[in-house]
């Protein structure tokens, strides 16, 4: 397929990854905690259990986890990144971004990386603008995560809503359909939102 004089470049799902903690609270365990019930909460969501981080896991670790499972799958290497969008409402910290953080530690040196807030939608728009970054020519491979750490913002007390949010991550690396997992190197693309030669910060939520 051509567009105009130049043929159109199509974008691929080349590899996927999740991360979930290891701490289950389930329905049964949140009978103890609010007034409510296995029926009563999996009648209205479907939900049995859901994850909860650890003390220490935040959420560019999770974030971490599940971009380093998608690379393999796409056989693609952090540095090869051009591009990370981290789709979440509950960042480490207000800035810099979890994408900054992800891409430090990742070692993803030449790419750039912002945050998308837009809750439950938010691998979706990132994954309609790495396409438009991929068929434009500016990027060959995006790492795309949706990831929220919202057990640490939930009202624990409120059964309307603490029955519905749990920890977790999910990574997609999108690239052009039918081209080689190794691409050429590339110049890095500038940016001020690459964070590669900072230490980054393991594990914490201080806010600046």
């Amino acid at each position: 397929m051509r567009h105009g004089d130049r043929p159109m470049r199509r974008t691929a799902i080349l590899g996927t990854g999740a991360y979930a903690p290891e701490r289950v609270l389930t329905n049964a365990d949140l009978e103890k905690m609010v007034e409510t019930s296995d029926a009563w909460i999996t009648e209205r969501t479907g939900i049995k259990e859901r994850r909860i981080a650890a003390p220490n896991e935040q959420t560019s670790d999770m974030a971490v986890k599940a971009a380093i499972r998608a690379l393999e799958m796409a056989r693609t290497r952090a540095e090869e990144l051009d591009l990370i969008i981290v789709g979440t409402v509950s960042p480490d910290m207000p800035m810099p971004s979890c994408a900054v953080m992800v891409q430090a530690k990742l070692g993803a040196k030449r790419a750039f990386a912002f945050d998308l807030s837009a809750a439950c939608a938010g691998s979706l728009y990132g994954m309609s603008i790495a396409d438009q970054y991929i068929r434009s020519g500016s990027a060959r491979r995006v790492l795309v995560l949706g990831v929220e750490l919202l057990s640490r913002v939930v009202d624990w007390t409120d059964r309307n809503t603490c029955v519905l949010f749990g920890d977790a991550a999910g990574a997609m690396v999108l690239g052009r359909r039918g081209h080689p997992h190794h691409p050429r190197r590339r110049e890095p693309v500038p940016s001020v939102t690459r964070g590669a030669g900072e230490e980054a910060p393991q594990g914490r939520d201080e806010r600046p």
